[in-house]
């Protein structure tokens, strides 16, 4: 997998491209990922823009949505137990 940093705008906004070596789908996407603070707590929005509506329903298919819903709910697990160490 390889990609190239586009924008970093820190500590709101980064923009990278996403492509496989193995490409299972066509073409490459566009990861956009905003971080907004808000009352001392951090919401994370990241939006993957494909090629083709042909693309993104191919890995909507692949099951790879539950996966990442999946990481994502670990890591908010993961930062409760910091938060409650540094609290």
């Amino acid at each position: 997998m390889s990609g190239v940093h586009q924008e970093v705008v820190p500590p709101e906004r980064i923009v990278a491209t996403e492509k496989f070596d193995q490409a299972w789908y066509a073409g490459e996407a566009v990861n956009t990922t905003v971080l907004v603070e808000q009352g001392g707590k951090t919401t994370l929005t990241q939006t993957v823009l494909y090629q083709s509506r042909e693309a993104r329903d191919g890995v909507l298919q692949s099951g790879m949505e539950r996966g990442v819903a999946a990481s994502y709910d670990r890591l908010e697990k993961l930062l409760e137990t910091v938060e409650t160490r540094t609290a």
